[in-house]
């Protein structure tokens, strides 16, 4: 399937929820829906890039300097059309909407400034939350989505195994986390939006570290989270080795972790509400009696987002469904003492789960 068969596909798509929802134009600043639908990934600023599509047209306006950027195949199925500083855009934008009245739905991301000026000059539409539409849809990955998630994170691994080769030990917690970076730009993956992050010792007691400057130890528990992106996807992993030899403490909250990861995997299934994954992590952990320790849900949606639907935490009765992918990740965070978190990433097939992290699951001494 050609580009161009694949964005004219998703728009048949968003165009009939369009419909079955009562929405008569959908706008998209830059982000991951507009890449989704066009294939432009670019930046947000004060110079307006805006994709419009209604029932029967689509319209896509862009900053003139980023003419190179664009697709030129896109405009065999939208207008495209470059606006130069000292223009109005958001004149230009709204002059392409012929129904003065109607509900739009907007991109959750937009500048609230880009909203306001548009509303401004459609003072008879009603506005909902472009999500509302393409969410579902980019929920359940194709076959080319599946791909890029899998290989993403297989280099996320061969990149982990090179940083456990250079060795921990004696290095700080930032001077890992840029190596572990160097070693995923080698492998292929483009940096992340965030991270990495590498908690050592007491430092693991907060799940969101700041990665620092302390000296990682012998003995130390490391958290390592990190991602990074191929083609568009994330990939995002965890890992928590020991160096040194472990001692029966962190023996036996990684076995906890395991098992709580390993519960999850099973619980992950079509048709099983997202919630019951949370709670079959959670009931081990809770069972062995540190369900306390146990401080967020255990899992995130994963495409071109780093967190995106869906998600797997209590209150979610959301059905699993084939293609979905999302993060397992379970961990205890022992306050004064250390941290352990083991994530992967699964994906839902139409028997159950697969994961795309190949990395072991088992601890490893380095």
């Amino acid at each position: 399937m050609s580009t161009l068969d694949i964005y004219r596909k998703r728009w048949e798509g968003v165009r009939k929820t369009m419909q079955e929802q009562g929405i008569s134009s959908l706008l998209l600043g830059p982000g991951s829906d507009l890449y989704y639908l066009t294939g432009f990934f670019g930046h947000i600023s004060e110079r307006l890039t805006c994709f419009i599509l209604t029932h029967d047209d689509a319209f896509f306006l862009y900053p003139g300097f980023e003419k190179n950027r664009i697709n030129p195949e896109l405009a065999d199925l939208a207008e495209c059309r470059a606006h130069t500083d000292g223009d109005d855009p958001h004149g230009i934008l709204v002059s392409f909407i012929k129904e003065k009245a109607g509900t739009a739905a907007i991109d959750n991301r937009m500048w609230a400034e880009t909203l306001i000026k548009i509303q401004e000059r459609l003072p008879s539409y009603r506005w909902d939350l472009a999500s509302r539409i393409i969410s579902p849809m980019r929920m359940c990955k194709d076959e080319e989505e599946y791909r890029c998630l899998k290989e993403a994170q297989l280099k996320a691994g061969r990149a982990l195994g090179e940083l456990y080769k250079w060795g921990l030990e004696g290095r700080t917690e930032k001077e890992a986390a840029v190596k572990l970076t160097e070693f995923c730009t080698r492998e292929g993956l483009k940096k992340a939006s965030w991270g990495p992050i590498v908690a050592s010792g007491p430092s693991g007691e907060s799940p969101h570290h700041s990665t620092g400057d302390r000296i990682i130890k012998k003995g130390d528990p490391v958290i390592i989270d990190f991602g990074g992106v191929y083609l568009g996807y994330q990939a995002d992993m965890t890992r928590t080795p020991v160096i040194g030899k472990a001692d029966g403490k962190f023996k036996e909250v990684y076995e906890t972790v395991l098992r709580a990861n390993q519960a999850a995997f099973q619980a992950a299934k079509p048709e099983a509400p997202c919630e019951t994954v949370d709670a079959a992590a959670r009931g081990v952990i809770d069972q062995a009696g540190y369900g306390e320790f146990f401080t967020h849900r255990l899992g995130h949606g994963l495409g071109l987002d780093i967190h995106e639907d869906p998600y797997m935490v209590r209150g979610n009765t959301l059905p699993i469904k084939a293609g979905m992918s999302f993060s397992d990740e379970p961990g205890i965070y022992l306050p004064g003492k250390f941290g352990v978190r083991i994530e992967d990433i699964l994906f839902i097939g139409q028997n159950g789960a697969e994961r795309l992290t190949e990395f072991p699951l088992t601890f490893m001494e380095l």
